[in-house]
């Protein structure tokens, strides 16, 4: 079994065309020795380790193979290939492994039965990588963090550029010491782009070599860390700043009511006791309604406490869930009504609703008909739990649950709530359409491409929800080109094997045509030394007995 690394670093191009061509050439000379009796499996070792040959003995049909295999930009899963490598050794009496590689492998990996080689590929060190990446809110505004790694053994300079929505926006130069890192933080990013990308590459004089192409870009999908803004309308009601100061990723702006509603956009607005003479387009909370507005009317105010009290709660809904209402007094409160045809009564009193909630086209409103202050709502354990349920039925349901970038290869789960299919759109453009059925989650693994993809939940041709999410080379396995001569596989080191003692030459030809060769200048002697008898033998010329036996002892002189 040859085991051929296609991971990222192979791309690199410290040696000939690339470090994979290297090993596809070796891979080559592999295929040139297979014996008369053997076979070869030959597996390319990516993100999931994928065999190109199967016991083949065919020597052309193992070179389209192996023309056929390409390195990829994700690191290589070697425990799968290796579990791959010790199930083609079972019933095999002679098996052998042959593992070309650039030597970047991780620790711990598993025991293999049969004899294994190891072939290298790699000269040089000298990369430089984008080795993280990442995006925070404050103050309102993005806050950038960016790591550069210096691999190599040489001081370099290089450039980091950075590019909002596919437009350059700054590019600096640094000098990185060798085997260092340089971490940089930008404050000054603007507010209004979704999409960034971070390169690194070296000034047009530079003399140092960058090997490595596959890590020199990254990529960050922003939208404020999924911080939801929070606009209070209220005469500084300390319960209101409590509440909503407390919900991780909000931030909360307050306003005077008496200056009207201040312009900006607002994921979610609170009238605290006051109502605009329209709704802003966005989602509200109305807290204690002064009066009638076009969704709702308010028909007078009770002040009798038992009107107040608690009669139902929806306690299987998501918005009131483990709220216990139970104990809260309320002094007085709005009767409401007209709001059937688009919410519905969550937590009802004797005297009329005390929550209500629904949706009106792409807005979701609710409404609570008391004051806090005329209540000890505020310091009950129910009020933070009301908040977080309404906090989190105003907040959109993520189909993706991601912190931070993916790594090529891995899979992701997408979770759609409803629709019929998730189409996902590549970085290169292709899109890939996954059924959802009754699955409460699909999966996606073909994230093998460094960039940014779009997850879009369909219902027919209507999009219901679009997120998206980066995929980045961010590994120092990769991206360390340094060579290695030896690997360990379970408890054993292995050393690099001369190249030409890999395989098996076969001398049973050229033994033969050395035989050939031995009988046919015996059959030429042969036949000379006929010729030759029948040229010294005369026509008619007999030898007498006495000239062929010689002279007797005592005989004439």
């Amino acid at each position: 079994m040859v085991l051929l690394d296609a991971s990222a670093s192979m791309n690199a191009t410290d040696v000939g065309d690339s470090r994979f061509e290297e090993a596809r050439a070796a891979a080559r000379e592999i295929i040139d020795t297979l014996g008369r009796d053997d076979s070869i499996t030959l597996v390319e070792v990516g993100s999931t380790p994928e065999v190109l040959a199967t016991a083949e003995t065919n020597r052309a049909r193992l070179r389209d193979a192996l023309a056929e295999a390409e390195p990829g930009q994700t690191e290589a899963d070697w425990n799968a290939a290796l579990t791959l490598a010790a199930g083609g050794a079972r019933g095999v009496e002679d098996f052998s492994i042959v593992i070309i590689t650039d030597g970047g492998l991780p620790q711990n990996l598993p025991s293999v039965p049969g004899e294994i080689d190891l072939i290298t590929v790699g000269e040089a060190a000298q990369n430089v990588a984008l080795s993280a990446l990442a995006a925070r809110t404050l103050n309102d505004a993005p806050q950038l963090f960016a790591q550069m790694t210096n691999y190599g053994n040489r001081e370099t300079e290089v450039i980091f550029s950075i590019a909002l929505d596919g437009e350059l926006y700054s590019a600096q130069r640094y000098t990185i010491p060798a085997q260092q890192r340089v971490d940089i933080t930008l404050e000054d990013l603007p507010t209004n782009f979704s999409d960034l990308t971070a390169s690194v590459s070296p000034p047009a004089a530079s003399t140092v070599p960058d090997h490595l192409a596959e890590d020199d870009e990254a990529y960050l999908v922003y939208n404020a860390s999924g911080v939801r803004q929070v606009l209070l309308m209220t005469p500084r009601n300390i319960f209101l700043q409590q509440a909503f100061s407390s919900q991780p990723g909000v931030e909360v702006t307050q306003a005077d009511p008496e200056q009207g509603l201040p312009r900006g956009n607002f994921d979610l607005v609170v009238l605290d006791g006051w109502l605009p003479g329209r709704l802003p387009e966005t989602d509200v909370l109305i807290i204690n309604p002064p009066g009638s507005i076009a969704q709702f009317e308010v028909t007078g105010t009770l002040q009798d406490p038992n009107q107040a009290l608690v009669t139902q709660v929806a306690s299987g809904d998501e918005r009131t869930r483990f709220v216990d209402f139970n104990t809260v007094n309320i002094r007085q409160f709005q009767q409401i009504s007209g709001y059937e045809s688009w919410g519905e009564a969550l937590i009802m009193a004797r005297g009329g609703p005390l929550l209500v909630a629904g949706a009106i086209e792409d807005r979701q409103i609710a409404v609570l008909s008391f004051a806090l202050q005329d209540s000890d709502l505020p310091l009950q354990i129910a009020y933070p739990i009301l908040m977080a349920n309404l906090m989190q039925w105003y907040t959109p349901p993520s189909i993706l649950n991601l912190e931070g970038s993916v790594t090529p290869g891995a899979p992701i789960i997408i979770r759609p709530f409803e629709g019929e299919t998730v189409r996902l759109t590549l970085p290169n453009g292709e899109t890939q359409g996954l059924p959802i059925g009754d699955n409460p989650q699909v999966i996606f693994a073909d994230t093998a491409q460094p960039g940014i993809y779009t997850a879009e939940v369909l219902q027919g041709d209507e999009v219901l929800a679009r997120e998206r999410f980066a995929v980045n080379l961010f590994s120092r396995l990769e991206s360390d080109l340094t060579p290695r001569g030896s690997i360990t596989i379970g408890t054993t080191t292995i050393s690099e094997a001369a190249r030409e003692e890999v395989g098996q030459r076969e001398f049973w030809r050229w033994l033969v045509v050395l035989g050939l060769l031995l009988l046919a200048i015996e059959w030429l002697i042969y036949h000379r030394r006929k010729i030759w008898k029948r040229q010294v033998t005369l026509p008619g010329f007999q030898p007498s007995l006495a000239s062929a036996q010689g002279r007797r002892p005592g005989g004439p002189r």
